[in-house]
């Protein structure tokens, strides 16, 4: 093999009209050597020939014992490996072999069409950065809605992501949309989700059910580590954090609300959807009057607690006596 300097030396003689022979004899190399330069489009390269691993004399055993036990974990089949046939790498090794012989089975995506009214996806997001209230830096948390049909969305912020605020934002959300979507999809949140068994039947909050029972929407819940099956909501998520909240000024949730609905509804709902290419706002409309009625009565969403009180008279909450 000629190095990348002799490869160019070869071509830059030949270009000069010398015979591959005297090229050759020059360079004291082989004619043949020329040749294959000639014919070469690029310089050549060294590749270093595969060294090898501890594991490939042991694949059939691998493939056998994953023929019979198709789920085995690295560990395990590193202990069979090092008791039976003398094994001395790492568990990682193993791994990684294994990774490669059981790829991991990822769910074919689709795309899923809604019809208006029918679904609101709720998810919560904190916001990149901290602002400064009343002269303290404070954590805000975004509990955003988002309705796939149409593209829109709103949102309610608080300084916590409590139970309380998760039930005061449904409220907020339905007043603001005018009406109640069929259905809402959520991740797997504590204030929805009371357990999960796992056979994955779902345990729902008593106190989400009274919400779900007073406005009568259906409620589902997504495959855990799956967001895509509510991507509407991530996005929006990802379009607040990165279209509305950077260098925002305010100074109190109730002014923040304002600066929020404002931008909301002067610039995210007149945009024209990445998507679908479609008004926002035009595709809102048609969907506000599909929305099932709000009930006449709002949502109670503040909760009661029972404490003992202590000796001393003091009562402690959220930190505060």
């Amino acid at each position: 093999m000629v190095s990348a300097l002799e490869w160019a030396e070869i071509r830059a003689l030949a270009k000069d009209g010398i015979l591959q022979r005297e090229i050759a004899s020059r360079l004291g190399i082989n004619r043949r050597t020329v040749a294959r330069a000639l014919a070469a489009d690029q310089p050549p390269r060294y590749v270093r020939a595969p060294a090898g691993s501890q594991l490939d004399p042991l694949m059939p055993v691998i493939r056998r014992v994953l023929e019979q036990w198709p789920e085995i974990k690295a560990p395990r089949l590193t202990e069979l490996l090092r008791a039976e046939h003398g094994y001395e790498g790492s568990v990682d090794l193993v791994r990684r072999k294994l990774q490669g012989l059981r790829p991991r089975e990822e769910r074919p995506a689709q795309r899923t069409g809604y019809r208006p009214g029918q679904v609101v996806q709720f998810d919560w997001g904190e916001l990149p950065t901290r602002p400064r209230i009343a002269g303290i830096e404070r954590r805000v948390y975004a509990l955003i809605a988002s309705l796939p049909f149409s593209g829109a969305q709103t949102a309610h912020f608080s300084f916590d992501m409590t139970l309380e605020s998760f039930l005061e934002g449904h409220v907020r959300v339905f007043d603001r949309l005018g009406g109640v979507p069929r259905e809402c999809v959520y991740d797997n949140l504590r204030s929805v989700v009371g357990k999960r068994n796992s056979r994955q039947v779902v345990r729902w909050n008593q106190r989400f059910l009274h919400l779900r029972g007073h406005y009568a929407f259906h409620s589902t819940t997504c495959t855990p580590a799956t967001p895509r099956e509510k991507g509407s909501v991530e996005g929006a998520v990802r379009y607040v954090k990165t279209g509305f909240w950077p260098a925002r000024r305010f100074a109190t949730l109730p002014e923040l609300d304002l600066v929020y609905a404002t931008w909301r509804d002067q610039l995210a709902n007149r945009r024209r959807h990445a998507t679908g290419r479609f008004i926002v706002a035009e595709r809102l409309a048609e969907e506000r009057q599909t929305l099932r009625p709000q009930p006449p009565a709002l949502f109670d969403f503040s909760l009661n607690r029972t404490v003992r009180v202590p000796t001393d008279g003091y009562l402690r909450y959220a930190g505060c006596f």
